[in-house]
């Protein structure tokens, strides 16, 4: 664990030690995919929980009595 915050600790200074743009570039480059990765994750839970409440909803269908 000792070396993950070190090598942390490394990306961090090398992050903050750059401009502006250079900052903004990187950051998105790793966000943007994230933000996608999490938005797939979310939408496959949220299907998920979807289907499973339809399966125990009442039939939604109607009968006409001839």
């Amino acid at each position: 664990m000792n070396g993950i915050r070190t090598w942390w600790d490394g990306v961090e200074a090398w992050l903050t030690g750059l401009s502006f743009v250079p900052q903004l570039l990187v950051s998105l480059a790793v966000l943007i995919p994230l933000a996608i990765l999490a938005a797939i994750v979310l939408n496959a839970l949220v299907n998920g929980v979807l289907h499973l409440v339809d399966r125990f909803a009442p039939s939604r269908t109607t009968r006409t009595e001839p």
